[in-house]
């Protein structure tokens, strides 16, 4: 319980919350559901009412960093998508539900998709933040 009071107050004192993620199995690693097992506690994160679950910690950003060997979305998706509608949902039940996804996908693909798939990432960035952040490139 140590452990799980520790992150949970980690997220209390977040202004925002930032997961960088990889798809597997067409959801989340094992490690990203162990840190989720120990965030989402009844009567500390959460409570469950008659109406449902009820959030208990303060809504903030959360910016979630996908990346897929293959593509889930879009016309040329090709596998389902289980990680977004999960952690949408999981993140809700403890009071997050300002949440934005943004995805590498095709990375498994040839060269040519997997610099489409980044600049595509990189204008979804662009379009999100404001225009005054200064974005570093690596090579």
């Amino acid at each position: 319980m140590a452990r799980s009071d520790e992150l949970i107050q980690e997220l209390e004192h977040s202004d925002y919350v930032v997961i960088g993620t990889p798809m597997h199995n067409f959801t989340i690693p094992s490690a990203l559901k162990a840190w989720v097992d120990h965030i989402v506690r009844v009567r500390r994160t959460f409570n469950a009412t008659k109406e449902g679950y009820k959030g208990i910690l303060r809504d903030r950003p959360v910016y979630v960093a996908v990346s897929s060997g293959g593509r889930y979305s879009g016309g040329l998706a090709r596998q389902p998508d289980f990680l977004t509608p999960y952690m949408r949902t999981v993140l809700g039940v403890i009071g997050f539900t300002d949440v934005t996804f943004f995805s590498v996908e095709g990375s498994s693909l040839d060269q040519e998709a997997v610099t489409e798939a980044r600049a595509g990432a990189d204008r979804a960035l662009r379009e999100h933040f404001s225009p005054s952040c200064v974005w570093l490139h690596s090579p």
